[in-house]
Order: C-alpha cells, then sequence, then structure tokens
C-alpha cells in the first residue's frame, strides 16, 4: 500500500520522503519507481528514503523535527501520510503490556510527535486546502470485535480518535483525514474459507485494491479542501453487514 501511495502522489509532481523499518531494499525500488512514473506524468522530483522504527518514539519524534529543520523557516511540506502498521497476532492470556505499548507507540504515539514537530511546514502549504495529515484506521477496528487481535485492534481504534484531535489542534491551516480499510491485501495464511465468508458479507462482493487507497489519499491531499476530522471507510460496505 505504502507503495501504491508513493506512486499515486508521484504521477501528482510530489516530491517524496519515504521510510522503512526493515525492507532498505523495496524502499530503494519505490523511490526509483517513483521516479520514473513521475517522468512519464511530465515531472521532475526528488525522493529519499531513510530507515525509522516507530516502536522507538524518540527516534521517530527525532527524525520529524530534522525533517522540520531541513525545510527551514520557509519550506513547506504538504502531505504526510502515516500508514505504518503493527499487525500481529496476539493470543488472549499470553498478550503482554509490551505488546499493547508497541502497537501504541507504532500507531498512536509516534505518529502524533511526529505530525507535532512537523506542524510548522505543514502550516506553509500552498495547496488550496493547506497541508494535510492522513492516518490510517482499520475498518475492523471501529465497532468490530476480533479475537486475537487485541493490541492492534485497540490500537487503530485510538487512530480515528487522534485524527479527530489532530484536525482540532492543527486547524485551521492543516486538514487531517482518516481512512478506515476493509480487506485490501489478504495475509498470506489466510484461510480460503474465511476469505469467502468475507467476501458474502461484503456488499461489493470483492476486496479492495491498493490503487483504491492511493486515489484516495490523493483525493483527500489534493481536492477534499473543506474536510477535514472524518474517517472514511474504504471497505466496500463491508460494515453495513
Amino acid at each position: 500500500m505504502g507503495r501504491a501511495i508513493a506512486m499515486e502522489l508521484a504521477r501528482a509532481g510530489f516530491d517524496l520522503t519515504l521510510t522503512y523499518r526493515s525492507r532498505a531494499r523495496e524502499c530503494e525500488q519505490t523511490a526509483q519507481m517513483a521516479l520514473d512514473a513521475a517522468r512519464e506524468a511530465g515531472h521532475e522530483i526528488s525522493t529519499s528514503t531513510h530507515a525509522l522504527d516507530l516502536s522507538d518514539a524518540n527516534a521517530a519524534e527525532t527524525f520529524a523535527q530534522h525533517r522540520a529543520e531541513v525545510c527551514g523557516e520557509s519550506g513547506a511540506i504538504d502531505v504526510v501520510v502515516h500508514n505504518a502498521s503493527d499487525y500481529r497476532a496476539n493470543t488472549f492470556g499470553a498478550t503482554s503490556a509490551h505488546d499493547l505499548e508497541v502497537a501504541h507507540r507504532v500507531e498512536v504515539v509516534s505518529p502524533f510527535l511526529m505530525t507535532q514537530a512537523l506542524r510548522e511546514p505543514l502550516s506553509r502549504s500552498t495547496l488550496s486546502g493547506g497541508g494535510s495529515v492522513i492516518f490510517f484506521s482499520d475498518t475492523y477496528a471501529l465497532g468490530r470485535a476480533r479475537a486475537g487481535f487485541t493490541p492492534y485492534m485497540v490500537a487503530k481504534a485510538a487512530v480515528e480518535t487522534l485524527a479527530r484531535q489532530l484536525a482540532v489542534e492543527l486547524a485551521p491551516k492543516v486538514r487531517v483525514h482518516c481512512i478506515a480499510p476493509g480487506v485490501i491485501l489478504w495475509p498470506d495464511d489466510f484461510p480460503s474459507a474465511a476469505k469467502e465468508a468475507i467476501l458474502a458479507r461484503t456488499p461489493l462482493a470483492r476486496t479492495g485494491t491498493v490503487e483504491d487507497a492511493a486515489r484516495l489519499v490523493r483525493f483527500l491531499a489534493l481536492e477534499a479542501s473543506f474536510a477535514t476530522g472524518e474517517t472514511i471507510r474504504l471497505d466496500g460496505g463491508r460494515a453495513l453487514r
């Protein structure tokens, strides 16, 4: 999904700062693909890649502070996309405080600290609606419990509240959005029977695609100039059933 978002924003002419936790080679490939896609669309952009472990909140905040310093007193940041995730199963009865804390650092604490540090360059964006911050929650975390994923689900539910809070804190110069996807990519070991059951309860009867998510990011950044603080479900109607 991160690659698809990068490609979509590159085609729109955005310079890109990409971060990764462990997949350096894939991130470098994404940067090159984005450069090529931008040229095909008639844009010359710059890209950079950086290792960043969001479970280390201090490192995340320091990284964002450095990016703000690079912008200087007049430079701007147009869009920040928080799409990293700590998706993993946790057996109830064997879930530790560490499991809960790591999920919150990745999904909530580090994104908050980074956004706070980037407030000034975001406020200087010259986009028609101002700068934007886009979070990713999860449609299943917003009203549907799911056994075996408590740290992830609780953290993703907090992301929606964080987006609302920051929409007020950063107004009027910066908009904040939250996307809550349903199934976009199946986990590698997801059972076939479970897939069929989910699709049977999804009105659009299919999974989403990473391109669906990327196009929504682009729309929110460039077109939704009078929207902020809302959570948009990207789930094919799954939440309706």
